[in-house]
């Protein structure tokens, strides 16, 4: 449920900044055109194929919204390739195992090329800030748990 909760935002984040933003501004997230697969479906099926704990996509989520307070705009033509890069660096960070960027790749539907300049890219938008203190993390699963519990 809290996936839900994380893809609904991330879907309003992007909408929100694809109201503000400058259509000529493209990031090197960007995709050409806005892909089919929802947001909600691109978790479930990195929860399918990457076998990551729950936790990852928490991180991811908290990952985002620190790239996005340091001047990352997410819109819906970044959203996707956003989320995959916080998946694979909460991925790495947070597990003890885990699968090759080719394999999260193919979970993510990009070139392993492109996901390596992916990944490095949000690692610095992140300005390497990858540590996320235990009361962080509670206080988002609490704000979480209560969202799920209203909707």
């Amino acid at each position: 449920m809290a996936n839900t909760v994380i893809a609904q935002m991330l879907v309003k984040l992007a909408k929100t900044n694809d109201e503000k933003s400058n259509s000529g501004d493209v990031t090197f997230y960007d995709a050409v055109t806005i892909p089919s697969v929802s947001i909600l479906d691109m978790i479930k099926r990195w929860m399918k194929f990457s076998r990551t704990p729950n936790e990852v996509i928490i991180m991811a989520a908290i990952y985002i919204d620190r790239a996005s307070s340091k001047g990352l705009v997410v819109t819906s033509h970044s959203v996707h390739r956003v989320l995959l890069s916080a998946l694979v660096v909460a991925a790495k960070y947070h597990c003890d195992r885990v699968h090759g960027n080719s394999h999260y790749a193919k979970v993510g539907g990009v070139a392993p090329t492109e996901l390596n300049r992916l990944e490095a890219t949000f690692i610095q938008d992140l300005e390497w800030e990858l540590y996320i203190k235990p009361s962080e993390f509670e206080s988002v699963c609490k704000n979480l748990t209560g969202l799920v519990t209203r909707s």
